[in-house]
């Protein structure tokens, strides 16, 4: 998996490109998603800019018991 952020103006379209690929998005907290090759992919032929990120530095929330 590889872990990327799209900048403001782009994110709701790219968003949206993501969604419908039908492969599985993670969101996670800081505007950064988890995605696959196919997903940059469609982000490079949309031309939608986004940028790659380190994936030992992006911060994986802790899952949490249900009460």
């Amino acid at each position: 998996m590889t872990y990327i952020q799209i900048h403001d103006t782009h994110r709701a379209d790219a968003f949206l490109l993501l969604v419908k690929s039908g492969f599985p998005v993670t969101c996670l907290a800081g505007k950064i998603y988890g995605v696959r090759e196919e997903h940059l992919k469609i982000l490079k032929r949309k031309r939608i800019p986004f940028k790659k990120l380190d994936a030992g530095k992006v911060r994986i929330p802790e899952p949490t018991l249900a009460v």
